[in-house]
């Protein structure tokens, strides 16, 4: 086991689930950016879904899953994600 899958933590893996059912919810932003979307007790936006999919995808890989689609995704869409101040972390 890797000091990476080491530092998984049980609340981790259930931010990770919690993380997936929402873009499950909100991934009707990535092809509609004007559009709101009401879920979880929330109203959640582009920038919102751009922020959730960075913190997505850091779990992820964290728990060992190939996230070279979402890296290939934001390499293509950098401009976008710099403008709403979402960058991609190498952590």
């Amino acid at each position: 086991m890797s000091s990476k899958q080491q530092c998984i933590t049980p609340e981790l893996t259930a931010e990770l689930r919690s993380l997936h059912r929402i873009m499950q919810a909100i991934d009707i932003l990535a092809d509609h950016p004007e559009l709101a979307v009401v879920a979880y007790g929330k109203v959640w936006r582009f920038v919102d879904m751009l922020k959730v999919s960075m913190r997505y995808a850091y779990l992820a890989k964290l728990h060992g899953f190939d996230v070279e689609p979402f890296r290939r995704w934001y390499n293509r869409e950098a401009d976008i994600f710099q403008r709403h101040g979402v960058r991609w972390h190498n952590e």
